[in-house]
């Protein structure tokens, strides 16, 4: 898992170069939802849009390539080591010991962390 979380950052961290509003609250939370519904949370009917509020059509089709690329493959990766349960997949995708090769950038710098707890079983937000 490591190694496809390590690639995702790698990618976003190169949109990044020339879209530094990759780094921005609103692009953070669309990425996030799609990380989120399409792996995370594994659902079966995702569909990934094609806006995450970068500037240009150029970079959202960039980071929607570099989605869809990271979901399939950590849904792959996921099955093949038994990843089955809500909180075990955000465990691999919020995995703070996986940073960029350049920059050392890490989950949070694009995405921001979700506390496990905040989530039942299903990875439904508890209201308190």
């Amino acid at each position: 898992m490591e190694e496809v979380l390590r690639h995702l950052l790698n990618q976003l961290e190169q949109v990044g170069v020339d879209h530094e509003e990759v780094y921005d609250s609103e692009c953070r939370e669309r990425m996030g939802n799609a990380v989120m519904d399409g792996f995370v949370r594994d659902e079966g009917d995702f569909f990934l849009g094609d806006d995450f509020g970068l500037h240009s059509v150029e970079a959202n089709r960039a980071v929607r390539e570099a989605l869809a690329e990271y979901i399939a493959n950590a849904r792959a990766r996921a099955a093949e080591l038994g990843l089955k349960t809500f909180h075990d997949r955000l465990a691999a995708f919020q995995n703070s010991d996986v940073e960029s090769d350049k920059e050392g950038s890490f989950y949070d710098d694009f995405f921001g962390h979700s506390p496990p707890e905040a989530f039942d079983s299903a990875g439904n937000a508890i209201r308190e």
